[in-house]
Protein backbone atom coordinates (compact mmCIF):
# COMPACT_ATOMS: atom_id res chain seq x y z
CA UNK A 1 0.00 0.00 0.00
CA UNK A 2 1.39 3.28 -0.42
CA UNK A 3 0.14 6.16 1.84
CA UNK A 4 1.21 10.23 1.99
CA UNK A 5 0.76 12.15 4.83
CA UNK A 6 0.58 15.61 4.41
CA UNK A 7 1.88 18.00 7.39
CA UNK A 8 3.01 21.30 8.35
CA UNK A 9 4.85 23.43 10.54
CA UNK A 10 2.34 24.89 12.64
CA UNK A 11 4.46 23.42 15.72
CA UNK A 12 5.70 19.49 16.27
CA UNK A 13 2.82 17.96 16.77
CA UNK A 14 1.45 17.16 13.58
CA UNK A 15 5.38 16.38 12.10
CA UNK A 16 5.38 14.11 15.24
CA UNK A 17 2.29 12.11 14.56
CA UNK A 18 2.82 11.92 11.08
CA UNK A 19 6.68 10.00 11.52
CA UNK A 20 4.97 7.82 13.86
CA UNK A 21 2.10 6.79 11.59
CA UNK A 22 5.00 6.28 8.94
CA UNK A 23 7.09 3.93 11.26
CA UNK A 24 4.29 1.59 12.30
CA UNK A 25 2.69 1.34 8.49
CA UNK A 26 6.56 0.37 7.24
CA UNK A 27 6.97 -2.34 9.87
CA UNK A 28 3.72 -2.74 9.36
CA UNK A 29 4.70 -4.50 5.75
CA UNK A 30 7.68 -4.53 3.57
CA UNK A 31 5.51 -3.80 1.12
CA UNK A 32 3.91 -0.57 2.08
CA UNK A 33 5.52 2.37 0.94
CA UNK A 34 4.79 5.66 3.30
CA UNK A 35 5.61 9.61 2.33
CA UNK A 36 5.42 12.01 4.50
CA UNK A 37 5.16 15.94 2.67
CA UNK A 38 4.95 19.64 4.33
CA UNK A 39 1.71 20.79 1.94
CA UNK A 40 1.62 23.84 3.36
CA UNK A 41 5.39 24.38 2.20
CA UNK A 42 4.74 23.42 -0.98
CA UNK A 43 1.57 25.83 -2.02
CA UNK A 44 5.00 28.71 -1.67
CA UNK A 45 7.11 29.86 0.23
CA UNK A 46 5.61 33.40 1.02
CA UNK A 47 2.18 31.71 2.22
CA UNK A 48 4.30 28.76 4.43
CA UNK A 49 6.17 31.48 6.14
CA UNK A 50 2.51 33.45 6.64
CA UNK A 51 0.70 30.43 7.97
CA UNK A 52 3.66 29.06 9.90
CA UNK A 53 5.46 32.02 11.10
CA UNK A 54 2.19 33.67 11.28
CA UNK A 55 0.84 30.78 13.75
CA UNK A 56 3.93 30.86 15.91
CA UNK A 57 4.06 34.82 15.87
CA UNK A 58 0.27 35.00 17.30
CA UNK A 59 0.26 32.23 19.76
CA UNK A 60 3.65 33.40 21.82
CA UNK A 61 3.10 36.76 21.50
CA UNK A 62 -0.23 37.91 21.33
CA UNK A 63 -2.22 34.82 22.73
CA UNK A 64 -5.58 36.75 23.27
CA UNK A 65 -5.73 37.93 20.20
CA UNK A 66 -4.73 34.45 18.69
CA UNK A 67 -7.37 33.16 20.98
CA UNK A 68 -10.30 34.84 19.85
CA UNK A 69 -9.33 34.61 16.23
CA UNK A 70 -9.45 30.74 16.76
CA UNK A 71 -13.05 30.83 18.32
CA UNK A 72 -14.81 33.37 15.84
CA UNK A 73 -13.02 30.94 13.19
CA UNK A 74 -14.75 28.23 14.92
CA UNK A 75 -18.01 28.96 13.15
CA UNK A 76 -19.50 29.33 9.48
CA UNK A 77 -17.83 33.19 9.07
CA UNK A 78 -16.79 35.67 6.55
CA UNK A 79 -13.33 34.48 7.59
CA UNK A 80 -13.67 31.42 6.70
CA UNK A 81 -15.32 32.08 3.36
CA UNK A 82 -12.17 33.79 2.70
CA UNK A 83 -9.66 31.14 3.98
CA UNK A 84 -12.21 28.36 2.03
CA UNK A 85 -11.54 30.63 -0.93
CA UNK A 86 -7.70 30.34 -0.42
CA UNK A 87 -6.82 27.16 0.25
CA UNK A 88 -9.12 25.77 -2.84
CA UNK A 89 -6.88 27.69 -4.75
CA UNK A 90 -3.30 26.69 -2.88
CA UNK A 91 -4.61 23.18 -4.05
CA UNK A 92 -3.32 22.93 -7.18
CA UNK A 93 -0.24 23.44 -5.89
CA UNK A 94 0.13 19.56 -3.85
CA UNK A 95 -1.47 18.04 -6.45
CA UNK A 96 1.91 17.43 -8.54
CA UNK A 97 2.84 15.33 -5.83
CA UNK A 98 -0.38 13.56 -5.55
CA UNK A 99 -0.38 12.55 -9.17
CA UNK A 100 3.81 11.45 -8.91
CA UNK A 101 3.19 9.48 -5.83
CA UNK A 102 0.35 8.24 -7.21
CA UNK A 103 -0.99 6.76 -3.84
CA UNK A 104 -3.63 4.52 -2.35
CA UNK A 105 -4.63 6.45 0.42
CA UNK A 106 -4.19 9.91 1.56
CA UNK A 107 -3.49 11.23 5.30
CA UNK A 108 -4.08 15.21 6.13
CA UNK A 109 -2.43 16.12 9.68
CA UNK A 110 -3.16 19.88 9.21
CA UNK A 111 -6.81 21.75 8.94
CA UNK A 112 -5.74 23.64 5.99
CA UNK A 113 -4.44 20.72 3.86
CA UNK A 114 -7.60 19.24 5.05
CA UNK A 115 -9.88 22.04 2.90
CA UNK A 116 -6.63 21.61 -0.05
CA UNK A 117 -8.08 17.78 -0.50
CA UNK A 118 -11.38 18.11 -0.11
CA UNK A 119 -11.96 20.43 -2.43
CA UNK A 120 -9.64 18.14 -4.92
CA UNK A 121 -11.49 15.29 -4.35
CA UNK A 122 -14.24 17.20 -4.82
CA UNK A 123 -13.49 18.15 -7.96
CA UNK A 124 -12.28 14.63 -9.26
CA UNK A 125 -9.14 15.87 -9.37
CA UNK A 126 -8.18 12.82 -6.11
CA UNK A 127 -9.73 9.31 -6.66
CA UNK A 128 -8.82 7.46 -3.73
CA UNK A 129 -9.65 7.87 0.04
CA UNK A 130 -8.69 11.03 2.03
CA UNK A 131 -8.81 10.82 5.72
CA UNK A 132 -8.27 13.40 8.02
CA UNK A 133 -6.45 13.42 11.01
CA UNK A 134 -6.74 15.94 14.21
CA UNK A 135 -4.00 16.02 16.81
CA UNK A 136 -6.24 17.83 19.28
CA UNK A 137 -8.74 16.58 21.79
CA UNK A 138 -11.36 18.87 20.12
CA UNK A 139 -12.09 19.50 16.39
CA UNK A 140 -12.39 22.85 15.06
CA UNK A 141 -15.29 24.07 12.26
CA UNK A 142 -11.44 24.52 9.54
CA UNK A 143 -11.55 20.66 9.24
CA UNK A 144 -14.78 20.13 7.81
CA UNK A 145 -14.23 19.97 4.36
CA UNK A 146 -16.54 18.35 1.66
CA UNK A 147 -14.90 15.49 -0.13
CA UNK A 148 -13.16 14.14 3.47
CA UNK A 149 -13.83 10.51 3.20
CA UNK A 150 -12.69 9.65 6.65
CA UNK A 151 -12.15 11.62 10.20
CA UNK A 152 -10.15 10.06 12.56
CA UNK A 153 -9.76 11.79 16.24
CA UNK A 154 -8.65 11.50 19.83
CA UNK A 155 -11.86 9.81 21.39
CA UNK A 156 -15.44 9.25 21.45
CA UNK A 157 -16.72 12.35 23.14
CA UNK A 158 -14.82 13.95 20.41
CA UNK A 159 -16.51 12.07 17.59
CA UNK A 160 -19.46 12.94 19.04
CA UNK A 161 -19.01 16.84 19.46
CA UNK A 162 -18.02 16.59 16.01
CA UNK A 163 -21.04 15.17 14.83
CA UNK A 164 -23.66 17.53 16.72
CA UNK A 165 -22.02 21.00 16.33
CA UNK A 166 -20.44 20.64 12.69
CA UNK A 167 -22.88 18.12 10.97
CA UNK A 168 -20.45 15.35 9.98
CA UNK A 169 -22.03 11.95 9.75
CA UNK A 170 -21.05 9.68 12.39
CA UNK A 171 -19.90 6.53 9.88
CA UNK A 172 -17.05 9.27 8.56
CA UNK A 173 -15.86 9.88 12.21
CA UNK A 174 -13.28 7.20 14.06
CA UNK A 175 -12.26 7.86 17.68
CA UNK A 176 -8.84 5.80 16.63
CA UNK A 177 -7.02 8.54 19.06
CA UNK A 178 -3.92 10.08 18.53
CA UNK A 179 -0.39 8.41 17.13
CA UNK A 180 2.61 8.19 18.67
CA UNK A 181 5.50 6.46 18.17
CA UNK A 182 5.22 2.77 19.58
CA UNK A 183 8.39 3.05 22.04
CA UNK A 184 6.02 5.22 24.51
CA UNK A 185 3.65 1.93 24.17
CA UNK A 186 6.50 -0.37 26.16
CA UNK A 187 6.89 -0.06 30.27
CA UNK A 188 10.62 -0.67 31.45
CA UNK A 189 11.22 -1.21 34.66
CA UNK A 190 11.24 2.26 36.19
CA UNK A 191 14.57 1.59 38.74
CA UNK A 192 16.77 0.31 35.83
CA UNK A 193 15.42 3.34 33.75
CA UNK A 194 16.10 5.55 36.28
CA UNK A 195 19.48 3.85 37.18
CA UNK A 196 20.63 4.07 33.18
CA UNK A 197 19.20 7.76 32.78
CA UNK A 198 21.65 8.80 35.95
CA UNK A 199 18.93 9.37 38.23
CA UNK A 200 18.20 8.04 41.85
CA UNK A 201 16.11 5.10 42.18
CA UNK A 202 14.89 6.63 45.52
CA UNK A 203 13.86 10.05 44.49
CA UNK A 204 10.78 11.40 42.70
CA UNK A 205 11.24 12.58 39.99
CA UNK A 206 9.56 15.65 38.52
CA UNK A 207 9.95 16.06 34.30
CA UNK A 208 9.58 19.64 33.14
CA UNK A 209 9.16 20.37 29.58
CA UNK A 210 9.55 23.85 27.63
CA UNK A 211 7.11 23.46 24.83
CA UNK A 212 7.66 23.79 21.46
CA UNK A 213 7.71 27.74 21.77
CA UNK A 214 9.93 27.79 24.96
CA UNK A 215 7.57 29.77 26.96
CA UNK A 216 9.74 31.79 29.79
CA UNK A 217 7.34 31.24 32.11
CA UNK A 218 8.22 27.91 33.27
CA UNK A 219 11.53 29.35 34.64
CA UNK A 220 9.19 31.14 37.15
CA UNK A 221 7.39 28.04 37.31
CA UNK A 222 10.88 26.38 38.02
CA UNK A 223 12.30 28.22 41.26
CA UNK A 224 8.36 28.03 42.78
CA UNK A 225 8.52 24.24 42.43
CA UNK A 226 12.10 23.83 43.36
CA UNK A 227 11.76 26.21 46.59
CA UNK A 228 8.96 24.56 47.91
CA UNK A 229 9.70 20.74 47.09
CA UNK A 230 11.84 18.22 49.07
CA UNK A 231 13.17 15.01 47.91
CA UNK A 232 12.89 15.27 44.09
CA UNK A 233 15.00 15.57 41.46
CA UNK A 234 14.24 17.56 38.32
CA UNK A 235 14.63 16.77 34.52
CA UNK A 236 14.18 20.19 32.34
CA UNK A 237 14.16 19.57 28.48
CA UNK A 238 14.29 22.95 26.41
CA UNK A 239 14.59 20.89 23.32
CA UNK A 240 16.34 23.49 20.84
CA UNK A 241 15.70 26.17 22.41
CA UNK A 242 19.46 27.88 23.48
CA UNK A 243 18.18 30.86 24.48
CA UNK A 244 15.83 28.93 26.91
CA UNK A 245 18.43 26.36 28.28
CA UNK A 246 20.96 29.27 28.94
CA UNK A 247 18.82 30.92 30.94
CA UNK A 248 17.73 27.83 32.60
CA UNK A 249 21.37 26.90 33.55
CA UNK A 250 22.07 30.60 35.33
CA UNK A 251 18.96 29.09 37.82
CA UNK A 252 19.03 25.59 37.75
CA UNK A 253 20.26 23.67 41.32
CA UNK A 254 22.94 21.34 39.36
CA UNK A 255 22.41 18.97 42.73
CA UNK A 256 18.69 18.70 42.49
CA UNK A 257 18.32 19.12 38.36
CA UNK A 258 19.50 17.02 35.63
CA UNK A 259 19.33 19.92 32.55
CA UNK A 260 18.86 18.65 28.73
CA UNK A 261 18.10 19.93 25.30
CA UNK A 262 16.96 18.29 23.13
CA UNK A 263 16.77 14.21 23.41
CA UNK A 264 15.67 11.87 21.30
CA UNK A 265 14.76 9.20 24.11
CA UNK A 266 12.36 11.74 25.50
CA UNK A 267 9.84 8.80 26.23
CA UNK A 268 12.28 6.72 28.90
CA UNK A 269 12.21 10.34 30.81
CA UNK A 270 8.52 10.52 30.48
CA UNK A 271 8.17 6.54 31.73
CA UNK A 272 10.67 7.24 34.62
CA UNK A 273 9.31 10.03 35.81
CA UNK A 274 6.11 11.04 38.28
CA UNK A 275 4.87 14.54 37.34
CA UNK A 276 5.32 16.07 33.94
CA UNK A 277 4.98 20.00 33.52
CA UNK A 278 4.33 20.61 30.46
CA UNK A 279 1.79 23.01 28.06
CA UNK A 280 -0.41 20.56 26.45
CA UNK A 281 0.21 20.33 22.96
CA UNK A 282 -2.07 17.53 21.55
CA UNK A 283 1.17 15.38 20.67
CA UNK A 284 3.03 15.83 24.66
CA UNK A 285 -0.12 15.03 26.18
CA UNK A 286 -0.95 11.90 24.08
CA UNK A 287 2.58 11.09 24.89
CA UNK A 288 2.08 11.16 28.22
CA UNK A 289 -1.02 9.46 28.57
CA UNK A 290 0.72 6.70 26.71
CA UNK A 291 3.52 6.36 29.84
CA UNK A 292 0.49 7.12 32.41
CA UNK A 293 2.19 10.16 33.34
CA UNK A 294 0.41 12.80 35.44
CA UNK A 295 0.55 16.36 34.43
CA UNK A 296 0.86 20.13 35.15
CA UNK A 297 -0.20 22.17 33.00
CA UNK A 298 1.12 25.75 32.36
CA UNK A 299 0.56 28.35 30.03
CA UNK A 300 -2.04 27.19 27.95
CA UNK A 301 -2.86 29.78 25.07
CA UNK A 302 -6.27 30.15 24.16
CA UNK A 303 -7.56 28.10 21.06
CA UNK A 304 -6.85 23.98 21.08
CA UNK A 305 -4.21 24.47 24.44
CA UNK A 306 -7.03 25.70 26.01
CA UNK A 307 -9.62 23.13 24.79
CA UNK A 308 -7.28 20.38 25.22
CA UNK A 309 -6.03 21.56 28.98
CA UNK A 310 -9.92 21.35 29.89
CA UNK A 311 -10.25 17.99 28.11
CA UNK A 312 -7.24 16.57 30.71
CA UNK A 313 -8.91 18.41 33.79
CA UNK A 314 -12.23 16.82 33.30
CA UNK A 315 -10.32 13.60 33.20
CA UNK A 316 -9.15 13.49 36.14
CA UNK A 317 -5.32 13.22 34.22
CA UNK A 318 -3.85 17.25 35.04
CA UNK A 319 -4.10 19.98 37.19
CA UNK A 320 -3.90 23.71 35.90
CA UNK A 321 -0.55 25.58 37.49
CA UNK A 322 -1.33 29.56 38.51
CA UNK A 323 -0.24 31.91 40.81
CA UNK A 324 1.55 29.23 43.29
CA UNK A 325 2.71 26.73 41.23
CA UNK A 326 4.70 25.59 44.06
CA UNK A 327 2.18 24.55 46.82
CA UNK A 328 0.31 22.61 43.80
CA UNK A 329 3.02 20.36 42.76
CA UNK A 330 4.86 19.87 46.31
CA UNK A 331 0.67 18.51 47.16
CA UNK A 332 0.51 16.66 44.20
CA UNK A 333 3.75 15.10 44.34
CA UNK A 334 3.76 14.61 47.98
CA UNK A 335 0.62 12.74 47.82
CA UNK A 336 0.54 9.14 46.31
CA UNK A 337 -2.43 8.11 46.48
CA UNK A 338 -3.57 10.66 43.94
CA UNK A 339 -0.28 10.14 41.80
CA UNK A 340 -1.81 7.09 41.74
CA UNK A 341 -5.20 7.69 41.06
CA UNK A 342 -4.19 10.18 38.07
CA UNK A 343 -1.87 7.75 36.21
CA UNK A 344 -4.73 5.42 36.62
CA UNK A 345 -7.12 8.21 34.64
CA UNK A 346 -4.43 8.03 31.91
CA UNK A 347 -4.73 4.68 31.44
CA UNK A 348 -8.58 5.22 31.10
CA UNK A 349 -8.58 8.62 28.75
CA UNK A 350 -5.83 6.84 26.75
CA UNK A 351 -7.08 5.39 23.10
CA UNK A 352 -4.39 3.01 22.84
CA UNK A 353 -2.82 1.26 19.74
CA UNK A 354 -3.91 4.47 17.98
CA UNK A 355 -1.46 3.96 15.00
CA UNK A 356 -2.66 0.26 14.65
CA UNK A 357 -6.25 1.37 14.18
CA UNK A 358 -5.56 3.76 11.33
CA UNK A 359 -3.10 1.14 9.52
CA UNK A 360 -6.51 -1.52 9.75
CA UNK A 361 -8.86 1.49 8.75
CA UNK A 362 -6.68 2.41 6.02
CA UNK A 363 -6.83 -1.44 4.40
CA UNK A 364 -10.22 -1.58 5.12
CA UNK A 365 -10.87 1.79 2.83
CA UNK A 366 -8.44 1.06 0.55
CA UNK A 367 -9.72 -2.57 -0.31
CA UNK A 368 -13.41 -0.78 -0.45
CA UNK A 369 -11.99 1.24 -3.03
CA UNK A 370 -10.41 -1.58 -5.15
CA UNK A 371 -13.97 -3.55 -5.25
CA UNK A 372 -15.59 -0.49 -6.43
CA UNK A 373 -13.11 -0.28 -9.60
Amino acid sequence: MKILIFTASTGGGHKRAAAAMKEYFETASRDNRVMIVDGIAQTGRFYNKFICGGYTTLAKRMPQFYGKLYRNSDKESKLNNLCEKINRFKGKYILPVIKDFDPDAIISCHAFLTLMLGDLKTKGLIKVPVVSLITDFQAHYTYIAEGIDHYIVAGKSVADDMSERYGVEASRIHPLGIPVFQRFMTFPDKDELKRSLGLNTDEKIILFMAGSFGVNEVLGFYKSIASETEGCRFVVITGRNQHLYSRFKDVVDPERTKLLMFVDNVEDYMHCADLIITKPGGLTVTESLQCRLPMAIYSAYPGQEADNAAYLAKRGVSVTLDKNPGKTVSEIIGDDERLAEMSENCKKTLNVNSCKKIYELLQEITAEKGSQN
